[in-house]
């Protein structure tokens, strides 16, 4: 594994645009670029790719939109609130359980609701 060279804060501002678009072609290969001073790297870099990958992000991204297609091949569309429910989700914000409770609660006949 090679260490990745420090950028300087001072260089990777007037390089800001090109490192950009170097992670963006790169995707989830790209290399961390790291920021500091000194030797030392104060900060970093990364692409949209290797940090949902680093977050979890890019599974529950999959899982989302999976669901989303499952619908679409049943002639279904999501309703606003169950596409807000998925972007949660996707963010860490919402576990799949709670999601899934929702769903129930949104789509469950009248009936059977719980008074509440």
């Amino acid at each position: 594994m090679r260490v990745p060279e420090i950028v300087t804060v001072s260089d990777a501002r007037s390089g800001l645009s090109r490192i950009l678009t170097e992670l963006s072609e790169a995707g989830p290969e790209a290399e961390p670029v790291l920021i500091g001073a000194h030797r030392k790297a104060q900060g970093v870099l990364l692409s949209i790719e290797a940090y949902e990958n680093l977050t979890g992000r890019a599974s529950r991204r999959e899982a989302a939109e999976s669901a989303t297609g499952s619908l679409a091949a049943e002639g279904l569309r999501p309703t606003p609130a169950s596409d807000q429910d998925a972007e949660a989700y996707v963010r860490g914000t919402l576990s799949a359980e709670e999601m899934a409770a929702r769903a129930l609660a949104r789509h469950r006949p009248e009936s059977h609701q719980e008074a509440g």
